[in-house]
């Protein structure tokens, strides 16, 4: 037998794509995102793009970044990482969420006694003003003036920062009491309720496409008051397992409403296989720092009063560089590598510029500055151009795995077969009948997927005569490199 090649990738190899650049984060985001990998024995990738997506909510309806007079971004980041059940999605989410969920508690139980006062205000006027409404004397004005005291009572509710599995109808609601919303968790299954889980398979995506840059939403709904969102804003932070990815980029809705276009993408590098479990634990400062830094931040989102968004801005060497790296690459770059993801690609530009404003942010708060009274650098919008150009060539690898077709899938599944029971030689027939399920309607089919596998470098065939018959079988023996991949 002659000697293996490695064999050829069934679909494009993302251990060729390049490593997140965790250093361009500023330092204690770089700290937490690297003890968070540590711990849990993970690809950076995974806890630098939740904290980049978590993070915007903390500026999502108080900053938006100027790229020039008439195109700004809010600083909202919705991010997608796609990795298999052992990939362990769910420490790198909890470790990045689990700030948000206590200043949420702890605002809440300092804030209690407003909250019911408010509610009790409230409640004793519109006691009144149905009284009021019931006597046969009552003027329009008394009963006008009275409603106006109701209306200008401020709203004061307690506060929600983390959704989880939310309906569309929920979303609403929960918008209309606190403007803004951090949609994370680890499970990405909650989109499902927005392509018409409960609704007749009839997809609702409004709100969540126009949460992405804080358009005016309105709900008109029989039976209830209408409700109107002046500004309301989603950070989305989801994972999910290829599968459920693969359903998504193909999903008509999802595809053509836009909304695959506004995610940014993140396949993680895996080290299944030579994971240790007496990985370092994550530094105590490290964690004390981060969620210090996210509860001052929080503090002064959620102490922000004005209708009006802070607009931030570049400095003239980072304005002169951004415009010349936005004609002379991105504007190519959307014929070239992008072509086949230039809805993705056409957004490119406006994500640098919602990374510049969140790295601009976080900078002048680790400095003790006014984000508002210091333009964003040249270095600001150099990290913010390295981090970016992660998620170009992940959305690229991403838009490309909505055009793997049913072969390529047939192949990997003999493959997960054929590695899950350590082969190296069997009958072709005796792998049919392990691998017999619905994706081959018979012999003749998965015959081709072997002719595939063959073509590409896994498996080499040879027939032989059956002993004591004239019958012939076909024996695959299996390229050994497959185990070291």
């Amino acid at each position: 037998m002659n000697e293996w090649n490695n064999p050829f990738p069934l679909r494009r190899d993302r251990s060729n794509l390049i490593r997140y650049p965790a250093n361009a984060l500023p330092p204690i985001l770089r700290d937490i995102a690297f003890a968070v990998s540590e711990s849990t024995s993970t690809d950076v990738a995974m806890a630098g793009t939740a904290l980049i997506s978590a993070l915007s909510y903390c500026f999502s309806g108080v900053y938006r970044m100027s790229g020039k007079y008439d195109h700004t971004e809010p600083l909202v980041i919705d991010a997608l990482t796609i990795a298999e059940p052992s990939f362990k999605k769910s420490p790198v989410i909890s470790a990045i969420k689990r700030p948000y969920v206590q200043f949420t508690h702890d605002w809440n139980e300092q804030n209690k006694t407003d909250i019911f006062r408010c509610k009790a205000e409230r409640k004793i006027l519109e006691s009144q003003l149905t009284a009021l409404e019931k006597k046969d004397d009552v003027t329009a004005n008394e009963i006008a003036d009275l409603q106006t005291k109701v209306s200008n009572i401020q709203d004061n509710n307690f506060r929600r920062i983390v959704v989880d599995d939310v309906t569309p109808e929920a979303l609403v609601r929960l918008l209309y009491e606190n403007k803004s919303l951090l949609m994370i968790s680890d499970e990405a299954g909650m989109l499902g309720n927005f392509n018409g889980r409960y609704s007749n398979n009839i997809p609702n995506l409004d709100l969540i496409l126009k949460s992405y840059n804080g358009k005016t939403y309105i709900s008109d709904r029989v039976g209830r008051d209408s409700i109107t969102l002046k500004r309301p804003y989603v950070s989305i932070c989801l994972a999910c397992q290829p599968y459920v990815f693969n359903s998504m980029i193909n999903n008509t809705a999802f595809r053509g409403s836009g909304l695959i276009a506004r995610l940014i993408y993140c396949f993680p590098q895996s080290n299944i296989g030579c994971r240790k479990y007496d990985t370092q634990p994550m530094p105590k400062n490290v964690a004390e720092n981060y969620q210090h830094l996210i509860y001052k931040l929080l503090h002064k989102k959620f102490t922000y009063s004005d209708e009006n968004e802070i607009y931030l801005h570049f400095e003239g060497k980072a304005f002169k560089e951004f415009v010349d790296y936005y004609n002379n690459f991105i504007e190519k770059n959307l014929l070239t590598e992008m072509a086949f993801c230039r809805d993705w690609g056409g957004k490119y530009h406006g994500l640098i510029l919602r990374i510049c404003g969140i790295i601009h942010c976080v900078k002048c708060e680790l400095d003790d500055k006014n984000p508002a009274e210091v333009h964003v650098s040249l270095d600001t919008l150099c990290s913010a151009i390295e981090i970016a150009n992660y998620y170009r060539e992940q959305a690229i690898f991403a838009y490309g795995q909505g055009d793997i077709d049913i072969a390529t899938i047939k192949a990997e599944r003999v493959i997960e077969k054929i590695k899950s029971k350590n082969i190296y030689q069997i009958r072709q027939n005796d792998l049919y009948k392990i691998c017999r399920c619905t994706l081959f309607k018979n012999a003749q089919d998965f015959n081709e997927t072997a002719e595939m596998l063959e073509e590409y470098g896994y498996i080499r065939r040879e027939t032989v005569k059956t002993e004591g018959s004239n019958r012939s079988g076909i024996i695959i023996y299996v390229n050994p490199k497959i185990y070291n991949s």
